[in-house]
């Protein structure tokens, strides 16, 4: 057992005691929040029970992690589980004895939940297909995890002002949303890094500061060290609301950042040893090559080999479900589990038969576009969360199944239940974010509408405010607009495009 993972063991009588504290109304909500949250727990709304949440570092989920969720959902009765937008896995409805002792075995198997919240480096996030994707520039999987063993031994070292998230992009797809985060690395195709700094979702959303053009991949963690350390001194500690490092383009402006970045990573070049060394790791399994894929297969890059997509509803997960995954795969050699910041799930590294298995095993997911969209967890658990966006859509999806829309005629959505943006909403070609609207000084459930938002690097922009919806006008909404997409015999990009008008009359309709 490493140093760390030590220290942090000897953090949990602490934590357990204050979680007992809390747990009988001796501690507030406030106060546990901003302990446990450090600890990648937090109080579920009404204190009766709790949520962890498992970091799985670059949203890879080996067969031993996969195995450590199952076993842990066994002995501990955990029903309920989500993977997030961060790549990470939490589990709900814990009772204060199961919270420790997971946190305690996860440690023990090598699986971090220090700084899962709170205010510290969150997961590094990564391209969930990097390393097995055709169109990649270049594998920037040992680059992400390099800066996330750099950040986990630093992660209770130092005092952020609030939290911090770095991703790692291998492509113009930009799934993990690299050109906006607090720090992010996309992927050249000369194998070179482009770098943008102080982005970010949420209140105020701001598109990153770009830092470094075409750096050398050994360079990345003289970035990281120097994203730390100007956070550290420039971000805002008495102002929680703009503690992010993205108010640091007010406060400093862009030209500044830029210069001060640059300096601050000569000098770490100067001072520090900080080289990353990547040793090539290549996948040694093949497979037979298939001309016809079937739907949600595939092909990597690695010849006769493939992945599998799957998209669990509104990102729940249950526990029968990660038993029923770790039975078909325990026994494939080199499988891997994938997540994604679209609480995606990708099994890679099958041959066609074993993918063809995988396939039988994950028919109850997501079966068009609209049934991927993305939610947070919502207001029935999360206590910040300010209306039930997972309730919202779970009910939304099932019950526009009775209409039987074709693909895309209706696009993939993204909800978020309060200003946090956990649910990505702003990247959205239509997000919802919780909302309250007063009707003759009444307040009711609603929704802010965002709409064209794209996290491509080919065109990121972030969705415009379109309007206010109420919770109840969400269904009528998204029926007339299938039933309109189908009888045009369209997709929603293509329809929203050529019928301008049309479009504009029904956002009028309802918002």
């Amino acid at each position: 057992m490493d140093t760390l993972q030590q220290e942090l063991l000897q953090e949990l009588p602490e934590f357990e005691k204050k979680t007992q504290l809390f747990y009988h109304k001796e501690m507030s909500v406030k106060d546990y929040k901003g302990y446990s949250g450090g600890f990648g727990s937090y109080a579920q709304r009404g204190g009766d029970a709790f949520m962890l949440r498992l970091r799985m570092n670059q949203g890879r989920i080996t067969k031993e992690k996969l195995a450590f969720i199952v076993s842990q959902c066994q002995k501990h009765q955990v029903l309920r589980t989500h993977c997030t937008t961060c790549q990470t896995v939490q589990f709900h409805d814990l009772k204060p004895e199961a919270l420790t002792a997971i946190m305690k075995e996860a440690l023990e198997n090598d699986i971090v939940i220090r700084g899962g919240g709170g205010d510290y480096p969150r997961n590094v996030m990564c391209s969930p297909l990097s390393g097995v994707d055709p169109k990649e520039a270049f594998d920037v999987y040992p680059y992400a995890k390099a800066a996330g063993e750099y950040l986990l031994k630093i992660i209770n070292k130092y005092s952020l002002p609030r939290k911090l998230k770095v991703a790692f992009s291998n492509s113009e797809t930009n799934e993990v949303h690299a050109n906006f985060r607090d720090l992010g690395f996309i992927a050249n195709d000369d194998h070179t890094f482009d770098v943008y700094c102080c982005g970010g979702l949420g209140n105020n959303p701001k598109m990153g500061v770009q830092v470094g053009s075409h750096i050398d991949p050994k360079d990345i963690l003289y970035y990281v060290n120097t994203m730390v350390l100007m956070f550290m001194e420039h971000g805002n500690y008495t102002n929680r609301a703009k503690a992010r490092s993205r108010y640091m383009q007010e406060t400093l402006g862009v030209e500044r950042i830029q210069e001060e970045f640059k300096e601050k990573v000569e000098i770490a070049k100067k001072y520090l040893n900080h080289d990353v060394v990547i040793t090539p790791c290549e996948i040694q399994k093949t497979g037979s090559l298939v001309n016809e894929l079937p739907n949600r297969v595939i092909a990597q890059k690695q010849e006769g080999l493939y992945a599998v997509y799957y998209h669990p509803i509104c990102g729940n997960m249950s526990a029968a479900k990660w038993q029923e995954l770790y039975e078909i795969l325990k026994d494939i050699d080199e499988v891997e589990i994938r997540l994604t910041p679209q609480e995606d799930l990708y099994i890679v590294n099958l041959t066609m038969e074993e993918a063809k298995v995988v396939l039988e095993h994950t028919q109850d997911g997501a079966q068009t576009a609209f049934e991927t969209s993305v939610s947070c967890i919502g207001a029935a658990t999360c206590q910040v969360g300010l209306r039930d966006s997972n309730h919202v859509l779970e009910q939304l999806i099932q019950d526009l199944r009775s209409y039987q829309f074709k693909d895309h005629v209706l696009p993939r959505i993204y909800i978020s239940g309060c200003p946090s943006s956990c649910g990505t909403n702003q990247v959205g070609a239509i997000g919802l974010q919780g909302f309250t609207k007063v009707i003759d000084k009444k307040p009711y459930p609603a929704f802010k509408m965002s709409l064209h938002g794209n996290a491509s690097m080919t065109d990121t922009h972030f969705g415009k405010d379109a309007g206010v919806i109420l919770q109840t006008d969400i269904l009528p909404f998204f029926t007339e607009l299938g039933q309109m997409i189908s009888q045009a015999n369209s997709t929603f990009d293509k329809w929203q495009k050529e019928n301008a008008d049309q479009w504009q009359a029904l956002l009028d309709k309802y918002l």
